[in-house]
């Protein structure tokens, strides 16, 4: 999903970046009476400073479970959590009693750590412009740190020891052509759901 002006917090109204484990969208539905959340784009950070997290975290618990089926769960560092699988898209979708949701392909776990991409911005919008001043560059393929970035928007107390780096990607040509800032940041899975995924794609269910 990228991001627009309009993907501002509910809950402190700053950038909300859209980057998974540490931001979400949270839909009508998903919002239970007294728990403190909005609906609408929010940093998960606030949900925990609201000390709702957990609730709301818990409210959206069964839909995932019904959503897909395909699942293995842990505990780590006392925090629950359930590794989905949607194997028709070869997805995952973490869920965890924090609230630090997050969804990424299957291919991004070969190898080392597990990095996700996102697009933030198409070039050309107002939020672009606000993510290239923050960069101090707008020249294509120029690695600039996340953490420089956060710090430059203020948002260094949402986005506690973030690190990565937010680039602006020209890609494909004609039709196919995209002009977008990315962003590029390590997603910290246990060692635990490393092995729960491992096995979600290999065991014949």
């Amino acid at each position: 999903m990228i991001h627009d002006t309009a993907s501002r917090c509910t809950l402190c109204d700053r950038l909300v970046l859209g980057l998974a484990g540490h931001d979400w969208t949270v839909l009508p539905w998903m919002v239970e009476s007294g728990s403190g959340a909005l609906p609408g784009p929010c940093h998960v950070t606030c949900l925990a400073d609201r000390e709702c997290a957990s609730a709301w975290a818990e409210s959206v618990e069964a839909y995932h479970c019904k959503r897909w089926p395909l699942w293995l769960a842990g505990v780590d560092a006392g925090v629950r959590w359930r590794l989905h699988s949607s194997r028709s898209a070869r997805q995952f979708h973490l869920w965890r009693s924090d609230g630090r949701l997050s969804s990424f392909p299957y291919d991004v776990l070969h190898g080392g750590p597990v990095s996700l991409t996102t697009d933030l911005a198409e070039i050309g919008t107002a939020h672009a412009a606000t993510l290239l001043a923050a960069m101090g560059t707008d020249a294509d393929g120029v690695r600039v740190p996340l953490a420089y970035v956060i710090t430059a928007l203020d948002l260094h107390d949402r986005y506690p020891r973030l690190t990565g780096t937010v680039t602006r990607d020209l890609r494909g040509d004609g039709l196919d052509a995209a002009d977008v800032v990315t962003a590029r940041h390590p997603l910290p899975l246990p060692p635990a759901c490393r092995r729960a995924a491992d096995r979600l794609m290999r065991t014949p269910w």
